[in-house]
């Protein structure tokens, strides 16, 4: 394999490790150093400059590249595949959708949000618009923040390793790499999820994660456009479990519903890379990356 893809691999894995060790030594999710879980995601893009200055590696992005049509898929094809099975999941078991208490109106027609929200006592309009808005605004920061793991994933990688072994193979090695690498972050407790102990959540989560790769690959061939790829990423962070927010599970059991969304990813993106790249011609779809 190439040197330089072997430092960006090597780069990016040290910098989760070292986070992860960071965080997980201190506290877990209840660190004081909690925060800096955001900087998980820059560490892509650090490992690009990092061979921009040290090999003098270019990094070659179409940015103008925002194809309207796959704008829709961006939004709405994780969330929905997601929402589509862990929503069956939950229903099966709880019987309904147990929606947390406060969002059923009160005696005087009201809804009671609670304190830690900061939204007050609302009409149903006004509920309905502080959902609204919390969800736009949520994708807006966390798709800035994905853009800067899809210049290291997908901007950078894919394109060097489509060259050396082509492009399927390619997708579903940079899919497993970036599945892999979210494993310290679940097991230190920065990819927290409430219920579900962080072992469980390191096993469950990489499944989905390269699931969500595969798909990632499949729209970067089709597009070229990192700009549809970080609102697909944003979408899946901020959108991909929404409904779960608002919920309050009594009997379904978060790890089997968490396991049902991940295995759904899984199938998603086998079958868009599998079926969705057939029809076209391998020089075609992907930018060359320097030094072919």
């Amino acid at each position: 394999m190439n040197a330089r893809i072997l430092v960006f691999v090597a780069t990016t894995y040290t910098l989760s490790i070292a986070l992860g060790l960071v965080v997980g030594l201190t506290g877990g999710h209840e660190s004081r150093f909690i925060g800096l879980g955001y900087l998980t995601m820059f560490f892509p893009a650090i490992a690009v400059l990092a061979l921009r200055f040290a090999m003098n590696e270019r990094l070659r992005i179409r940015w103008n590249s925002f194809p309207l049509r796959y704008a829709p898929l961006a939004l709405f094809l994780i969330p929905a595949v997601m929402h589509s099975v862990m929503l069956s999941v939950t229903i099966a078991f709880e019987r309904g959708l147990p929606w947390q208490a406060w969002l059923t109106p009160q005696a005087d027609g009201l809804y009671h949000t609670p304190d830690q929200r900061g939204w007050g006592i609302l009409t149903a309009c006004g509920l309905t618009a502080r959902i609204a808005i919390n969800a736009v605004v949520g994708l807006i920061i966390v798709s800035m923040l994905a853009f800067f793991e899809e210049v290291g994933w997908r901007g950078w990688l894919l394109p060097r390793l489509a060259d050396r072994i082509g492009i399927r193979p390619a997708i579903i090695v940079v899919a497993t790499i970036w599945g892999l690498w979210h494993i310290p972050f679940a097991l230190s407790g920065i990819s927290y999820i409430e219920a579900i102990p962080s072992a469980v959540v390191a096993v469950i989560a990489p499944l989905g994660t390269i699931g969500v790769g595969l798909v990632l690959g499949w729209l970067w061939v089709r597009t070229e456009s990192i700009w549809i790829v970080a609102l697909t990423h944003g979408s899946l962070n901020n959108w991909g479990q929404y409904a779960f927010k608002y919920m309050q599970f009594t009997r379904a059991p978060d790890a089997l519903v968490a396991a049902a969304g991940s295995l759904a990813l899984l199938v998603l993106g086998a079958l868009l890379v599998t079926q969705g790249l057939a029809s076209e011609a391998p020089d075609k779809r992907l930018p060359s990356a320097p030094g072919r």
